[in-house]
C-alpha cells in the first residue's frame, strides 16, 4: 500500500487546495484592500465630522476664553473613543483645556500600526469667529480603536475563506479518492498480484474495463497489451526452447560469448570437442581456445555485423593441448538488448584429410601411388625448361607391358592390378634420386630422367643401360595369386631438349618409339627417330580406317589348305585380309594388333567365325568336301576368348549357320593357357560338348603351357613356322620339333607344321613323324572362288603350277 503522501489523490488534492488557497487569498486580499480604501476615506470623514460637531462650542470657548466650556468640549469628544489626546488652545496657542489617555492595546495592534503608517496622526481644527482666528483644537487619533472593526471584519473574511477551503479540500480529496485513487489502487493491486503470478497462460479481466472513463480505457488497453504480451512471450518461449534445443542437440560445437570473448553458454558438442567441463568452459574466454581470436577486430566487426553471418577457418586448442582445425560460422545476435557473439564450430580434420587425399589423387595414381599424367606433365615441362637453361639432356622412357591385356582379361582385373603394383615396385627400385616414375593409364608407365648428362652420347648410353636393367627386371617371374606369370615390356625412349618440342610432344615421341619396339619383337627398347612420326601418323590413319572396314565390306576371308603326307586335303585355315580403298592392302600383322588394342577385335572376330561357318556350310551342302577333310581352323583372339559370352556367341553362330561344330577347329595361343587355366578349361570343355576341336597355335613360342596340356581338351598342336624355317640351319629347332612330335604322340595329340615352304622341310618333318602340313609349298591362301575351283577338280596336293597361280 502506498503512503498517503505518494498517493495520486493526495497529490491532486494538495495541488488543488494550494491553487484554491491562492485564489481565495488573492480574492480575500482584494476585498480587504478595497474595503480598507473605503475605510480610509470614511475614517477621515468620520474624524472631520466628529471635530466639526464641537467646532461651534470650541470656538465659543476659545473666543470667551471659557476654560470650563473648553473642558466640556473635550469631554464630549472622548465619547467617540477615537481620540486619545486632545488640546484646545487660544489664538496665542495657550492651552485652555487638554485630555489624554493611553492608546488602547488591541490583539492586532501591529495591523493597526501597519494600516495607519501613511495616515495623519494628528488633526488640527482652526477656530474662527467672524473670520478672526480665535484658537485651535488639536486631536491625536487612536487607530487601534478606529481600525478594530475593519480588522475583525477582515479576520472573519479570511477565516471563513480558509474554513471553506478546508471543507472543499476534504470534499475534493474524498471525491478523488473514491472516483480515481481507490480504483487505481485496486487496479494496481490486481496488477501486483498478476505480476507475482508465475503463469502467463490464460486471459485476464479487470472490473474497471466496464467503466467508460479513462480508467476503463486504461484497463481495456492494458488487457489488450497483456494478451499481446502473452502471445509474444509464448512465442519467445518457443523460440528460446527451439534455440536451446538447436544449440544443445547440435552435433556441432556451439559457443555464445560476449563481444569481449567471455563464454556465456555452450553445448555438449563443445565439451566433447574441447575436452573441458561445462563449469571450466563457462569461466574461460574464447581467446584461451582460439589463439587467433582478436577482441578488437571482433568489436569492430560486431558494430556492422548484426544479422550477418561470417564463415572462416581457424584452430581451436583442446584441454590436452592438441590443436584441431575448425570451420567457424559466426554471427552477432542481440540478447537482452546486448550484442552477443554466437559461433558454430565444426571439426574439419577429416575434411582437410579428404582434401589432401583429393589433391593427392589429382596428382598420383590410386593403384600404384606413382605420379599420374598431370604431375608428370608438370615435372616434364619443368625439366625441359631447366634443361634448356643449363644445357642438361634428360630422357623419357615410355614403358608398355607386353601381353598384359591377355593376363588382365583372363585372370581378372584384381590380378591385373596386383601385377601393376609389383611392376611399379620393380621400376622404382631402379630409379635415382630426382627421377620420376609415373603411371599414365592401363599398363603404361613413363620414367622421367631430368638430368642424364650434358653430352648426348653419354645420355644415350646412360638411358640405354637403364632400359636394359628395366627389361631384365621385368622379365623375371611374377607370382600373382599363386600363379607364375611372365611379362615383358616394350620401351620407347625420347631425349630432350634436342629441339623446341614441348612436354606433350616428347611423350608422343616416346610413345611412338615404344610401338616401334613392339614391332621389332617386343621385350626391347627403341630410341625415337624423326621418321617414326610418319609411321605413327600412318598407324593412326589405319586405326581410323579399321573402324569402318566391316561396315564398308572391306574385309574378306581366304583359306589356306592343310594336307596330310599323301597330299590329301584334311583341313583349311581361315585367314582374314583387308583391302582399304585409301590405304591399299594391309597385312594382318599390322591391323590385328590395332584391332586388339582398340577393342575392334570382338566384332571382327565374330564376323570371321560367322563368315567361315557360312562358307563351310556352303561347301558341305553344295560342293562337298573330301572324305579326308577334318576341320576348318579359325584363329581366336585372346581378348575375344576371355569374354564371358564367348561360348554363347559361338553356339549362336553354329545354330544360325547350321554348321556341324565337329568340323570347327578353334586355334588359341599359348598365352591364353598361362592365364586362369580353370576359366579357359571350362570354356573349352563347354564347346567340346558341341564337338568343337581345339588347337594350340604357334606352339613352342610360349613360356609355360606344357604343364597345362593334360588339363585341356586339346586335339592338335601347331608347330610355329619359326622353328620350321630354321630346321635346316639350327639343330635346336630340329630337336624342339622332334620333342614336340614325340610328346604329342604320347599325349595322343595331332601335330601340324605350318609355314612349310620347301620340299626339304617337308621331308625332314616327315622323317621325324610329322604327318600334317600347311604352307606355301602346298598352297597359298586362296579366296573362296579359287578354292571352289580346286574342290570341283577334286585335286590332290601339291597343286600344279597352274593351280598355284590362283592367287588373290
Amino acid at each position: 500500500m502506498l503512503a498517503l503522501r505518494k498517493r495520486l489523490s493526495y497529490k491532486q488534492t494538495k495541488w488543488a487546495l494550494l491553487l484554491l488557497l491562492i485564489m481565495s487569498v488573492s480574492v480575500s486580499m482584494f476585498h480587504i484592500y478595497s474595503d480598507w480604501q473605503e475605510e480610509k476615506s470614511n475614517l477621515n470623514e468620520r474624524v472631520i465630522g466628529t471635530l466639526e460637531i464641537v467646532q461651534t462650542a470650541a470656538t465659543e470657548a476659545a473666543y470667551t476664553l471659557d476654560n470650563n466650556l473648553a473642558n466640556k468640549v473635550l469631554i464630549g469628544l472622548t465619547r467617540s473613543n477615537i481620540f486619545y489626546r486632545m488640546r484646545l488652545c487660544d489664538d496665542l496657542d495657550r492651552e485652555m483645556a487638554q485630555y489624554q489617555r493611553p492608546p488602547v492595546e488591541k490583539p492586532f495592534g501591529w495591523i493597526s500600526n501597519y494600516l495607519s503608517k501613511d495616515l495623519p496622526k494628528k488633526y488640527i481644527l482652526d477656530l474662527s469667529y467672524d473670520s478672526t482666528l480665535v484658537g485651535h483644537l488639536k486631536a491625536e487619533i487612536d487607530y487601534a480603536v478606529v481600525t478594530e472593526n475593519f480588522i475583525r471584519r477582515s479576520i472573519r473574511l479570511v477565516s471563513s475563506t480558509l474554513f471553506a477551503i478546508l471543507i472543499v479540500g476534504a470534499a475534493i480529496l474524498t471525491l478523488i479518492y473514491i472516483q480515481t485513487s481507490r480504483p487505481i489502487s485496486q487496479f494496481i493491486e490486481r496488477l501486483s498480484q498478476l505480476a507475482k503470478s508465475q503463469s502467463t497462460q490464460g486471459g485476464v479481466y479487470f472490473p474497471e474495463s466496464s467503466r467508460d472513463d479513462e480508467l476503463g480505457v486504461l484497463a481495456k488497453t492494458f488487457t489488450a497489451l497483456w494478451h499481446q504480451r502473452q502471445k509474444v512471450q509464448t512465442e519467445l518461449e518457443k523460440r528460446e526452447a527451439y534455440f536451446r534445443a538447436v544449440v544443445h542437440q547440435s552435433r556441432e560445437c556451439m559457443l555464445l560469448t560476449t563481444p569481449n570473448g567471455q563464454i556465456l553458454d555452450c553445448n555438449k558438442a563443445a565439451l566433447q570437442l574441447l575436452g573441458y567441463s561445462e563449469q571450466d568452459l563457462l569461466s574461460m574466454n574464447l581467446q584461451a581456445i582460439d589463439h587467433e581470436f582478436n577482441k578488437t577486430e571482433l568489436l569492430e566487426w560486431a558494430r556492422n555485423a548484426l544479422g550477418k553471418v561470417s564463415t572462416f577457418e581457424t584452430h581451436y586448442t583442446r584441454r590436452n593441448g592438441t590443436i584441431v582445425p575448425v570451420e567457424a560460422c559466426a554471427s552477432v545476435i542481440n540478447l537482452d538488448s546486448s550484442p552477443c557473439y554466437l559461433v558454430s564450430v565444426r571439426d574439419i580434420t577429416q575434411r582437410i584429410k579428404d582434401q589432401e587425399q583429393v589433391k593427392y589423387l589429382a596428382y598420383y595414381d590410386a593403384l600404384t601411388n606413382l605420379p599420374n599424367r598431370r604431375l608428370l606433365h608438370d615435372r616434364l615441362d619443368n625439366a625441359i625448361a631447366v634443361g634448356r637453361e643449363h644445357g642438361h639432356i634428360g630422357g623419357v622412357l615410355f614403358i608398355d607391358l607386353d601381353r598384359f591385356k591377355t593376363i588382365n582379361d583372363s585372370m581378372g582385373h584384381h590380378a591385373g592390378d596386383q601385377l601393376l603394383v609389383e611392376v611399379s615396385k620393380r621400376i622404382t627400385t631402379l630409379l635415382a634420386k630426382g627421377d620420376t616414375a609415373s603411371r599414365i593409364g592401363g599398363d603404361e608407365f613413363v620414367l622421367l630422367l631430368p638430368d642424364l648428362s650434358n653430352n648426348l652420347e653419354e645420355a644415350q648410353n646412360e638411358v640405354s643401360h637403364l632400359a636394359e636393367r628395366l627389361l631384365e627386371t621385368l622379365n623375371q617371374v611374377f607370382v600373382i595369386q599363386d600363379v607364375e606369370l611372365y611379362v615383358s615390356a616394350s620401351i620407347g625412349i625420347s631425349l630432350f631438349p634436342l629441339d623446341q618440342s614441348d612436354g606433350m610432344r616428347i611423350l608422343q615421341q616416346a610413345d611412338t618409339a615404344m610401338y616401334r619396339a613392339k614391332e621389332n619383337g617386343r621385350s626391347g627398347f627403341h630410341f625415337y627417330q624423326n621418321e617414326m612420326q610418319q609411321y605413327a601418323t600412318d598407324r593412326l590413319k589405319m586405326e581410323k580406317a579399321l573402324h569402318h572396314a566391316l561396315e564398308r565390306s572391306e574385309l574378306r576371308l581366304v583359306y589356306q589348305p592343310q594336307v596330310n603326307k599323301k597330299g590329301e586335303l584334311i583341313g583349311l585355315e581361315a585367314l582374314v585380309r583387308w583391302f582399304s580403298p585409301e590405304l591399299g592392302h594391309i597385312p594382318p600383322s599390322q591391323f590385328i594388333p590395332i584391332a586388339e588394342e582398340t577393342g575392334l577385335i570382338v566384332p571382327l572376330g565374330e564376323w570371321v567365325v560367322r563368315e567361315a561357318c557360312q562358307q563351310l556350310q556352303h561347301w558341305q551342302q553344295v560342293l562337298g568336301l573330301p572324305d579326308t577333310f577334318r576341320s576348318l581352323a579359325i584363329n581366336i583372339s585372346p581378348y575375344q576368348f576371355s569374354r564371358e559370352d564367348f561360348v554363347n556367341q559361338m553356339v549362336n553362330i553354329f545354330q544360325q549357320t547350321q554348321v556341324d561344330p565337329k568340323y570347327i577347329d578353334l586355334e588359341i595361343t599359348e598365352g591364353m593357357l598361362v592365364e586362369n587355366i580353370r576359366a579357359v578349361a571350362a570354356k573349352m570343355q563347354r564347346l567340346q560338348q558341341y564337338g568343337v576341336q581345339f588347337s594350340i597355335d604357334d606352339f613352342g613360342t610360349g613360356y609355360s603351357s606344357l604343364r597345362y596340356l593334360k588339363h585341356l581338351p586339346l586335339s592338335q598342336l601347331k608347330i610355329d613356322q619359326s622353328f620350321i624355317r630354321d630346321i635346316s640351319e639350327d639343330p635346336n629347332s630340329y630337336e624342339i620339333i622332334n620333342t614336340i612330335i614325340s610328346m604329342a604322340k604320347h599325349m595322343k595329340l595331332s601335330v601340324i607344321a605350318e609355314g612349310v615352304e620347301t620340299l626339304f622341310e617337308k621331308e625332314v618333318l616327315t622323317s621325324i613323324g610329322c604327318t600334317r602340313f600347311q604352307g606355301y609349298f602346298f598352297s597359298k591362301p586362296l579366296d573362296k572362288n579359287d578354292l571352289n575351283a580346286l574342290l570341283l577338280k577334286n585335286s590332290h596336293y601339291p597343286v600344279s603350277k597352274e593351280d598355284l597361280s590362283l592367287e588373290f
